[in-house]
């Protein structure tokens, strides 16, 4: 079978714009599922997410609304993580009805382990592109997120933080 390509002249920005997020994603997620023998990329995004909060341990619903998916889908994932012994799914102390994350062992050191993958992805996907090209991308993400009733702040960037301290010296 010969490869095929997609000539996108004529095409809306738009048009364009939507139909790469799709082939992009499922090429980010193949690659992802392929680095893990355990685990889906997408379980590996929501323990990432958990990571960054660690010590705090949300719930499921508040973990949701960080990754984008349903109620529902986050517990199916998380109790998948919970057999694997990644996380624990514990009732919250003041109010049982919610359920809190809770990292394990397990899962600090898997996230240490691929650490190094992580960032060789990381570099791959974002080669040749400059930070003001990143910056630009995550405000249009942003953007079309809203949009769609997402809820995403403008985030601190760690170079504006390193320019904030070279400037104060």
């Amino acid at each position: 079978m010969e490869d095929v390509k997609l000539h996108l002249t004529g095409v809306s920005e738009r048009l364009m714009m939507y139909g790469m997020l799709f082939p992009l994603s499922n090429r980010i997620q193949t690659i992802g599922d392929s680095q893990f023998e355990d685990i889906t990329m997408k379980q590996h995004f929501l323990m990432i997410v958990l990571n960054m909060l660690i010590p705090y341990a949300p719930t499921l619903k508040e973990t949701a609304g960080l990754i984008g998916c349903s109620y529902q889908n986050v517990k199916r994932m998380a109790a998948q993580l919970e057999k694997s012994d990644y996380l624990h799914i514990e009732p919250d102390e003041l109010d049982r009805r919610k359920q809190r994350l809770i990292a394990t062992e397990k899962f600090v050191q898997v996230n240490a382990d691929k650490q190094a993958m992580a960032d060789a992805f990381m570099n791959q996907l974002y080669d040749g592109l400059t930070d003001a090209q990143l910056r630009s991308a995550i405000e249009v993400l942003q953007q079309m997120d809203r949009n769609l009733g997402g809820n995403y702040e403008q985030p601190a960037y760690p170079s504006d933080q390193n320019n904030l301290k070279e400037q104060s010296l």
